[in-house]
């Protein structure tokens, strides 16, 4: 998996300083359900990686956004802390993103299909850990 969270970290954050503007195109019909709560959590989740990373909070991100086993990841593979790694690599003064209509929720997990620049999506695979929905993995984005 090194390789996997360098591609899928590096694809995650080119879609948040690439993407067009934030939000989701997810319906707003049918206030209080409970999956469309859920749907809300994890774009709120998004848009904290994105106000962390325009804000150059590294730290937020390793640590409030990104799952424990995410951060662990990237200091093995990185051979240094997930902070000095995403601070130095990652954060972007402006930082946007675009989430899809595509967020499934699913108990603990969660997937939710983001869209860059160029045209390419990634897919972000979220789990729920402390009560919050943070970012567990990133799929690399495909064309199209």
């Amino acid at each position: 998996m090194p390789r996997g969270v360098f591609a899928g970290i590096s694809c995650l954050f080119s879609a948040i300083a690439l993407a067009a503007c934030g939000g989701s195109d997810e319906p707003r019909d049918s206030p209080g359900s409970a999956v469309q709560d859920e749907q809300r959590a994890v774009l709120a989740t998004v848009d904290d990686l994105r106000a962390a990373s325009r804000r150059g909070d590294a730290q937020a991100i390793c640590e409030e956004v990104f799952t424990q086993s995410l951060a662990r990841s990237i200091t093995k593979t990185a051979g240094r802390g997930c902070v000095e790694e995403v601070r130095e690599r990652y954060v972007s003064s402006d930082a946007e993103i675009s989430v899809g209509r595509s967020i499934k929720v699913t108990g603990d997990r969660a997937t939710a299909v983001i869209r860059e620049a160029e045209g390419g999506q990634s897919t972000l695979h979220l789990r729920r850990e402390d009560g919050r929905w943070r970012i567990d993995s990133v799929e690399p984005a495909r064309a199209g």
